[in-house]
């Protein structure tokens, strides 16, 4: 064998194995919050007191209003907070129409009556593995999280969750623009940043310019510990969209994870 074909053959080897070294000792520093069962990520509490009047809390579950709608809906058109209890939401808002109550109104979903206070003001997270095997079983697979390949599902059109509550002519933005996000740490692979894959769930003031300054390479302390920190990806990327223990979704050529 010719001695240039040697050498390239060792140092592929040599790069190979610092990757794998790499994707362990990522998976040895970085303290990942730990992971909750598939039927539960996602799912949050809400609330529990309104003034004086004390209340059960507000079981939500993501994975069940990501069936039908966008991340936008209510994140954009109904002005959720990405924050845990960054929304002041009482019950008169729900009966105007605000926040829960746009679709919680008695048509489109169950409304405000008294028989139905319970299903909301549980006091507790509540899914049910059986209804999220039954509802999530036809959709394309993945290793963390929900175990959901929630992407794949839109892209196939398995599910097809409403990108506006207001609009039908309102769509996603065709926007395919693919971002190469070099890593912190020697012999670390980039990260890629689709965009084409979060317009389908997001609107663009979704992430710019609060979470991301929207000029190329001008967000600054661009850190995996800010991530940790629920800073930029960590928005989402800890507790609703995929988990930060998924690497190989945004590191793509990280070996052996």
């Amino acid at each position: 064998m010719p001695g240039y074909i040697r050498r390239l053959l060792a140092g592929s080897t040599v790069f190979a194995l610092a990757l794998c070294w790499a994707t362990a000792a990522l998976a040895e520093y970085w303290q990942f919050p730990p992971l909750p069962p598939p039927h539960e990520y996602g799912d949050i509490l809400i609330g529990g007191e309104e003034g004086e009047k004390k209340v059960e809390a507000v079981f939500f579950s993501h994975w069940s209003h990501r069936l039908k709608y966008s991340c936008r809906v209510c994140h954009l058109e109904l002005e959720f907070s990405f924050s845990s209890g960054g929304t002041d939401i009482t019950e008169e808002d729900n009966r105007n129409g605000l926040y829960c109550g746009a679709c919680h109104d008695g048509k489109q979903a169950f409304g405000h009556t008294e028989e139905n206070c319970r299903r909301c003001h549980t006091g507790r997270l509540s899914s049910s593995p059986e209804r999220f095997a039954e509802l999530t079983g036809p959709l394309q697979k993945a290793k963390y999280g929900n175990k959901v390949n929630w992407s794949a599902a839109i892209k196939s059109g398995r599910i097809q969750p409403l990108y506006s509550i207001f609009s039908k002519d309102e769509k996603a933005l065709d926007f395919s623009r693919k971002l190469e996000l070099e890593a912190e740490w020697p012999y670390v692979p980039p990260a890629y940043f689709p965009h084409d894959v979060h317009v389908k769930w997001l609107d663009c003031s979704n992430c710019h310019p609060d979470i991301f300054n929207i000029k190329k390479k001008t967000t600054k302390h661009f850190l995996m510990r800010y991530i940790l920190e629920d800073k930029f990806c960590g928005v989402c990327h800890l507790r609703v969209a995929f988990p930060l223990n998924d690497c190989k979704s945004c590191h793509p050529a990280i070996k052996n994870q």
